[in-house]
This record gives C-alpha cells, structure tokens and sequence, in this order.
C-alpha cells in the first residue's frame, strides 16, 4: 500500500489571507443554454464498440497516445 504525503493543516492562516485577497472573475455568458446529451448512453457505447478496434490498429496510433499519456502519479 502506498504512503500519500499528509496533508496540509487546516487552519493555515497565510493560505486563508491569499485566497482572501484573491477576487475571481469568472465569465458570464447570458445566452449559453447548458442542454443534456440527445443520443442515448447505450447507443454511444455500442459505437465505441463498433469503432475502437478499428481506431487502435490506424498507423502511429500507439505512438499518439503515448505522447498523450500523462506520466506522473497523482492522487484525485
């Protein structure tokens, strides 16, 4: 079993102040309609199905997605 780092106190008075002072402005965007997905899950699944066989033997596939691969450990 891997040991984590501990982690940071709770009460750290310096981390406090700076998110304090810190104003985040996020972007407003009045006309932006958040709609659910329109094809069904099973539906898409079965296209990945169908298609990743096909995907995974395209020349220099397995090259791409070794360079997309993240290398480094990390705790979500």
């Amino acid at each position: 079993m891997k040991k984590y780092p501990a982690s940071p106190p709770t009460n750290n008075r310096e981390l406090k102040e700076t998110i304090a002072a810190e104003k985040l402005d996020f972007p407003v965007d009045p006309d932006f309609l958040s709609l659910p997905p329109r094809l069904d899950p099973q539906v898409m699944l079965r296209r990945l199905e169908e298609t990743m066989p096909w995907r995974s033997t395209r020349p220099g596939e397995q090259d791409r997605r070794l360079l997309t691969k993240v290398d480094v450990e990390f705790v979500l």
